[in-house]
């Protein structure tokens, strides 16, 4: 087994958050997991070639957390302590020092240095900067609620755990949801949550759920100038602020479906029909905050032309959950795609959905250009 992993277990919290991944894990978006190696990889969207046999399906993901290298260190704000094992940030260091339509590219080039088998995969088109790792290289999972609970279990004994139990209760009032419908994504869902700067919580709902809430957010940090945040050069419209007494916490939402089957991309094939360019109207914004965001829109050319065939605008990444609203008009650069979706009855695939898209995986390449 590998050193990091063989010291981490002597660590009593470890054993407090990690489940084993076994033949009944259900694989979502915004979920770590602990590989063989000792790197911490985060789920990205519902789709993950669970049509296939175990040993051939890959989990669509970013590494996000590798062991500290004390021979070339990184930055210490890249640094983190997990289960008494210091690890390093990738995505810290490029965050703060780069233009964001680098960092998902950037982020590549490190997953190929930190896992050489990267470097022969070959990526689908909405999987061009992310990390395919192999399902048997996973040995446990941190599950979102289960993570939370484990946080909130020793509310009693330590105060940091108390202030996310208080902030955890005020988003559920706020949203009005029930506590058990909130998990906890992030850092925190590995035990590190003594001095937490903001909180990703993963709430689970139906798809018009979360639609409500999300225009509650969006109407909260238009109206309260105190909940508005920025970071990374941006304006997150369902990002908010919270305190729990003097303790002041970013609240940074991700959503999973109750029934994951709602998802609009939870099997599917893609074909690449080339790089164009979009201009569009958003008519449909229901999927709106999810990853990945998947938009109906209309009015809809094509290299300038009209072409109402393609009726969805996919940005497969997580850069701009809950940025769009119905209404918003955009240009947008990405790749023509064919989207054919399926449903699994048994272990056949069966078809269900036929639509042409414009694919966006990359920061900075969809404008809004006017709100209505």
């Amino acid at each position: 087994m590998n050193q990091t992993i063989k010291e981490m277990e002597k660590n009593p919290k470890f054993h407090r958050f990690l489940e084993p991944v076994d033949e009944s894990m259900d694989f979502r978006d915004a979920t770590y997991f602990l590989r063989k190696d000792g790197t911490l990889v985060f789920s990205e969207g519902y789709y993950h070639q669970f049509e296939r046999p175990r040993e051939e399906r890959s989990i669509l993901s970013h590494i996000v957390f590798v062991p500290w290298n004390y021979e070339a260190p990184s930055p210490d704000y890249s640094r983190k302590d997990i289960f008494g094992q210091l690890y390093e940030n990738l995505t810290k260091e490029i965050m703060n020092n780069q233009p964001l339509d680098k960092f998902y590219p950037l982020q590549l080039e490190r997953y190929k240095e930190i896992d050489p088998t990267q470097k022969d995969v070959v990526r689908p088109i909405y999987g061009r900067y992310k990390s395919l790792v192999p399902i048997t290289d996973l040995i446990g999972s941190f599950p979102t609620r289960h993570s939370l609970k484990a946080i909130i279990a020793n509310a009693d004994a330590e105060k940091s755990a108390d202030n996310i139990r208080i902030v955890t209760e005020h988003t559920a009032e706020l949203l009005n949801i029930e506590v058990d419908q909130i998990g906890i994504s992030g850092s925190l869902s590995l035990g590190t949550y003594v001095s937490p700067h903001d909180v990703d919580y993963v709430i689970y709902a139906t798809a018009q759920e979360v639609k409500r809430m999300v225009r509650f957010m969006q109407h909260l940090t238009d109206t309260e100038e105190k909940r508005k945040v920025f970071e990374f050069g941006k304006y997150w419209p369902i990002r908010f602020w919270d305190w729990a007494g003097e303790q002041k916490f970013m609240i940074c939402p991700f959503f999973s479906y109750i029934d994951p089957e709602e998802a609009p991309l939870r099997n599917f094939d893609c074909e690449d029909l080339g790089p164009a360019e979009l201009s569009g109207q958003v008519i449909d914004d229901t999927h709106n905050a999810f990853n990945p965001t998947v938009l109906i829109v209309g009015d809809v050319k094509l290299d300038g032309k009209d072409y109402p065939d393609i009726t969805r605008l996919i940005l497969y990444h997580g850069g701009e959950r809950g940025d769009w609203r119905e209404g918003n008009r955009f240009e947008a650069k990405g790749n023509h795609v064919r989207i054919k979706t399926y449903r699994l009855e048994g272990k056949d695939r069966k078809p269900e959905d036929e639509f042409e898209a414009l694919m966006v995986n990359n920061l900075d390449q969809v404008k809004r250009i006017s709100s209505s």
